[in-house]
């Protein structure tokens, strides 16, 4: 059963038992806070589901001291509003109730249009049902990370095959982004590769256009702009994500760069010699939760496209060795050089 069906289960059933009018459920979200993630009421003027929590309202102060709260009167004079309807719908309400989630989960609160609905008792209860959520949310998440695991595991074997299936770069290039891409859940991969002189970067491939006017690959980058310049300077990963505040990512190749703004980036540096050649880069314009389990799936690949990428350089090395050596000494160019493949 997915899980938005569940929690509604819930809520109805919290309903039916204090003979609520509305109950709401705020659950953590990446730009807001806290959003509204579901409700159940026996009314229509509920804001939308994504609505961001107000924190000056009743559902905040809960949040806010991390205590329950319940109002059994209340004074529509200058009273503080419920912060989840859209009309009017706040002057009817004649009784409030709601608790913190524990772990910081979130908040459930539910009203009633009848005074001295609630007591001690009722909250106690309603703190139960807010254990049974955080614990039904705990079990929830640790199926979700399972699965993912498993098609993290899937992911990685089909690479492993790609390039068997897809002898030419190009494609397997764009097959490879466009897996990493879907599986991740980022909208934007793509590859960077350095130049011979170290001088510069360019876009070897990308699964969706990175730069709003232009074609990226006909551009080359200075090293040191923007955060993937970074990267190559440092040679240290980047992560941005839901928990990065402040952190600014639309430089992501740097300022001349005109590519939306991305609230969730990773940067990872394809090293070997000693020197980083290329970086591999996610990104989405909504901000994403970057689990340890994605962190090793992503370090993963990218030591895979290390080796490749390793493996394409001594042979692009060692073709050149063989045409100098044809040209210093056509008549004594090494038999074993030339039937190198």
């Amino acid at each position: 059963m997915p899980r938005n069906e569940i929690l509604i289960n819930i809520l109805s059933i919290v309903c039916n038992v204090f003979e609520a009018h509305t109950v709401v459920l705020y659950l953590p979200d990446g730009q807001h806070g806290y959003a509204l993630s579901t409700f159940f009421s026996l009314g229509d003027d509920v804001k939308p589901i994504g609505s961001p929590l107000q924190k000056k309202s009743l559902s905040g102060i809960v949040i806010a001291k991390d205590e329950p709260l319940f109002i059994n009167n209340m004074d529509k004079k200058g009273a503080t509003s419920l912060g989840y309807y859209d009309s009017k719908e706040d002057g009817k309400i004649k009784a409030f109730m709601g608790t913190p989630l524990d772990q910081a989960l979130g908040v459930i609160c539910l009203d009633s249009k009848r005074t001295y609905s609630f007591s001690t008792k009722d909250l106690k209860i309603l703190s139960q049902f807010g254990k049974m959520i955080t614990s039904m949310m705990g079990c929830i998440r640790s199926a979700d990370a399972e699965g993912k695991k498993n098609e993290y595991f899937m992911t990685l074997k089909l690479l492993h095959d790609l390039r068997k299936r897809q002898p030419k770069w190009d494609a397997f290039l764009n097959n490879l982004l466009g897996m990493i891409a879907g599986t991740s859940g980022y909208s934007h991969a793509f590859l960077t590769v350095i130049d011979q002189r170290g001088s510069s970067f360019y876009v070897e491939g990308e699964n969706e256009p990175i730069l709003q006017k232009g074609d990226s690959k006909s551009i080359a980058f200075p090293v040191g702009s923007g955060l993937v310049g970074w990267v190559y300077k440092n040679q240290e990963a980047i992560f941005i994500d839901e928990n990065s505040q402040g952190q600014a990512s639309s430089s992501l190749l740097g300022a001349s760069a005109a590519t939306q703004e991305f609230l969730s980036v990773i940067c990872l540096p394809l090293v070997f010699q000693k020197k980083t050649r290329g970086v591999l880069v996610l990104a989405n314009s909504e901000p994403m939760r970057i689990s340890e389990d994605l962190k090793d799936f992503l370090f993963m690949v990218s030591e895979y496209l290390s080796q490749f990428l390793e493996n394409l350089f001594l042979k692009s090395r060692l073709a050149e060795a063989r045409t100098a050596l044809q040209k210093a000494s056509p008549a004594k160019t090494n038999p074993i050089l030339m039937n190198e493949n």
